[in-house]
């Protein structure tokens, strides 16, 4: 009797912490899509369009506010063959491309090229830092 006891306190435990870890799990979820639903939202309040296109033009137009709220909204970072990336090393937008990359762009060809080709010297090298080859 004196095992049952704690054993049984035990596993109401083990039941407590499982149910608390599955509900912040829930909510985390649930605040997760509110978030996107309130970014697409927000975008729109700002008169942009929830597009791919928008995405990059807004990325190599440094709307750091803009691109911030499409990846809020679950825009893919790569989205239309990484174009984003593309236009704000080509523009020389050195705050767009370290934020495009924290968030999982791929350093591509084209994006390393753009800044190349335009002399974004300092964006060549964290592209070639961040693994982009020709």
């Amino acid at each position: 009797m004196i095992l049952k006891q704690p054993l049984n306190k035990c596993r109401s435990g083990v039941v407590v912490a499982l149910t608390v870890a599955a509900s912040c799990l829930f909510q985390s979820e649930v605040a997760f899509a509110i978030d996107a639903i309130s970014a697409r939202k927000e975008l729109q309040q700002m008169g942009v369009e929830y597009t791919e296109s928008q995405f990059a033009t807004s990325a190599g137009a440094g709307d750091m506010l803009a691109v911030k709220l499409f990846l809020d909204a679950g825009m893919d970072v790569n989205a239309g063959a990484s174009a984003a990336l593309g236009l704000a090393a080509g523009r020389g937008q050195l705050e767009m491309v370290k934020l495009l990359l924290a968030n999982g762009a791929k350093p591509t060809a084209n994006a390393l090229q753009f800044a190349r080709t335009r002399g974004r010297k300092e964006i060549e090298d964290i592209l070639v830092q961040a693994g982009a080859k020709e």
